[in-house]
């Protein structure tokens, strides 16, 4: 006796899977799968926001400003020394300089003095005046010491004209000079000598040698 063949839709055959279930199950795992990559990707280094490379700003290019070049300043020359006598009219004794003649005459020691025209009468003249030490440092040499050359200082041929001075027979020389160490120290450094006459009588002319040249 022989087993019956299970005939296509018999008792024991498994029954069909609906279509629309596998539809179902197809699109499950389609978003399963979108799902899962979704995941992973938030967890791959191309993904991770904090890691992400900041874009690189362009370029500007700044101006760098050139330097002006400062213009050399021109030195402004020292004024040439004055030489020869003071102008005509009334001057401090820091003034003179030599070879004025000088009326009215009070003593060596005035503190200004009136120079005139050497060609018109005049009760002195001014013919040298001469630095004693033009050193700042140099000490001061004492009154006596200065005073002891006086004499030939004033006196000396390269200063005054014998030829003129022998018009006079009253003719004298005074001179002034710094007579302690504090006016040296000030800068008082100078001599001056002074011609005039003792009665008082006025001079004419110039008794002053006048340097060649």
């Amino acid at each position: 006796m022989t087993d019956p063949v299970d005939a296509p839709g018999g008792a024991g055959a498994r029954p069909a899977t609906p279509r629309w279930l596998v539809a179902v199950v197809a699109s499950l795992a389609a978003v399963f799968i979108v799902v899962l990559f979704f995941v992973l990707g938030r967890h791959l280094p191309w993904f991770d926001e904090s890691g992400a490379v900041a874009p690189i700003p362009t370029p500007t290019v700044s101006a760098t400003p050139t330097a002006t070049a400062e213009p050399t300043p021109t030195p402004t020359p020292e004024p040439a020394a004055e030489t020869g006598p003071a102008a005509a009219g009334v001057h401090p004794w820091t003034e003179l300089r030599g070879g004025e003649c000088l009326d009215p005459f009070g003593s060596p020691w005035d503190e200004t003095f009136t120079v005139v025209d050497c060609a018109v009468p005049h009760a002195a003249q001014l013919i040298a005046r001469v630095s004693l030490n033009p050193d700042p440092a140099a000490a001061y040499p004492g009154e006596a010491a200065i005073t002891s050359q006086l004499n030939l200082a004033c006196t000396a041929p390269t200063v005054l004209d014998f030829a003129a001075a022998a018009a006079y027979p009253d003719v004298q020389w005074q001179a002034s000079y710094p007579v302690s160490d504090a006016q040296w120290a000030d800068g008082q450094r100078d001599y001056s000598c002074f011609i005039s006459r003792s009665s008082g009588e006025p001079l004419a002319g110039s008794v002053q040698v006048v340097a060649a040249g």
